[in-house]
């Protein structure tokens, strides 16, 4: 389960974005970061995985799961994150496992 945090635009109250944090920390120690992308995106966007486009029409998935696959001894990548777009939300991941979109 995700945790969803509001932000309020100081300059027009009535934009509002939403960024939702949540955890694939077990998807990335198997390898199938992507994998843990895609189900979080299909939750926050109330859709099935199979109806959606694809999240490698967007990004490079083989690369981002060689990207945060764990080290030779399963320690876990330092300092590595990425940033895209995917629809209207914009997708961060972090080599702890976080990954927050925003829309």
């Amino acid at each position: 389960m995700g945790i969803e945090i509001e932000n309020v635009s100081d300059d027009n109250p009535a934009e509002t974005t939403s960024t939702y944090v949540f955890d694939i920390e077990s998807e990335m120690a198997n390898g199938h970061t992507c994998a843990g992308i895609v189900r979080i995106l299909a939750k926050i966007m109330d859709e099935n995985p199979n109806e959606m486009r694809p999240l490698h029409a967007v990004v490079n998935c083989d690369a981002i799961d060689a990207l945060f696959r764990t080290r030779r001894y399963g320690e876990a990548r330092d300092n590595v994150s990425i940033t895209f777009h995917y629809d209207v939300y914009e997708v961060t991941v972090d080599a702890s496992g976080k990954v927050a979109v925003t829309e």
